[in-house]
């Protein structure tokens, strides 16, 4: 065998890629496929490092009919995969070969699989989100062109509940529109100069005077030596009015909400924002899974106050885009504190 020219063939390739003979014993393979398996694999038998039966199926098939086949692999070596696995005969002729010999190449196809479900999933719970209101909606109209059609105190409630639900509706097509504007320019860094505490200050103000509730609940530390960032002021003003509106919104109206803002002690690189509550906290499978789009730790309650399960992905979404950071520790009856890094 010409042992450097089938290496010069699984070399040439991007992904991990063997050449084996017909009793399956490898001849030689490229170095994602030695990194793959974490070992030397020439001279090793096929079944030594795959037993998945459609591994086997897939290589058989190929020897047996001389035709290319691949099938999906799930391998759990350094972690959790998912591979195209392919088989194809080389062929003598080209290969000045006397025997058989199968071309086996695995393509990671994790990241395609994982964003196909979700957009499967996003396209459910937007169905899902808006069927609700559209249901409700379809059934306040039949009942006042029905029994309600003279009798104006239902007619004023039922119109206040479509009035509710179609505010509910417009503000989840809002937040979908906003989020596609921001994966679409997530990669651009933004402009100008945004002073955070001003943003900060600002934000208390208008929530206090928007809703008594929240009056008097916020206590501001600020480092009064911080300098402006770089950044978007609409949008980091968005992240932040989320991020204290949910504090105040989800904490009891007789409790406080503090506010620190300061720079990174370690690296002096980095502008910190600490938002915490004394809420109920949250238990500790939710906290990995919170920015995720519509995911919400009480549906009954996020939904009842007007929130979209959006939030928080917009907010993650547009400190991507300033190159910042978002993290979320909570303890059951112990509070939630939200922080944020953005770069100095």
């Amino acid at each position: 065998m010409n042992s450097p020219f089938y290496q010069s063939i699984v070399d040439a390739l991007p992904q991990a890629a063997i050449i084996m003979d017909s009793n399956l014993r490898i001849q030689c393979a490229n170095e994602r496929a030695q990194v793959l398996f974490n070992r030397s694999l020439e001279g090793v038998g096929f079944v030594r490092i795959l037993r998945q039966p459609a591994a086997l199926t897939c290589v058989s098939s190929t020897l047996e009919t001389g035709e290319y086949n691949s099938c999906n692999l799930l391998l759990r070596l350094n972690t959790a995969r998912t591979y195209m696995a392919s088989a194809a005969m080389l062929s003598r002729e080209e290969t000045a070969s006397d025997e058989d010999l199968i071309l086996f190449t695995l393509t990671d196809i994790s990241a395609e699989i994982a964003a196909e479900k979700s957009r499967s999933t996003f396209v459910a719970n937007v169905s899902h989100e808006l069927r609700s209101p559209l249901t409700s909606l379809m059934g306040v109209v039949e009942t006042l062109k029905g029994p309600a059609r003279k009798d104006e105190v239902a007619r004023d409630r039922f119109l206040d509940l479509m009035q509710g639900e179609t505010e509910r509706m417009s503000r989840l097509v809002g937040d979908l529109l906003s989020l596609s504007k921001l994966e679409a320019k997530e990669h651009v860094a933004p402009e100008g100069e945004v002073d955070i505490s001003r943003v900060i200050r600002r934000i208390i103000a208008v929530l206090a005077e928007g809703n008594p509730i929240y009056k008097g609940r916020v206590e501001f530390i600020e480092d009064k030596t911080l300098s402006p960032i770089q950044g978007d002021r609409d949008e980091l003003t968005e992240v932040f009015q989320n991020l204290i509106e949910n504090a105040l919104k989800y904490s009891a109206p007789e409790t406080s909400v503090k506010i620190e803002i300061s720079k990174d002690t370690e690296s002096l690189k980095w502008l910190e924002v600490a938002i915490t509550d004394s809420g109920d906290g949250i238990a500790p499978e939710h906290l990995p899974r919170l920015t995720e789009r519509f995911y919400r730790v009480d549906k009954g309650r996020s939904r009842e106050m007007g929130g979209t399960g959006l939030g928080l992905a917009i907010s993650k979404h547009i400190l991507n885009r300033h190159r910042g950071k978002l993290w979320i520790e909570s303890e059951l009856g112990q509070g939630t504190t939200v922080s944020v890094k953005l770069p100095l």
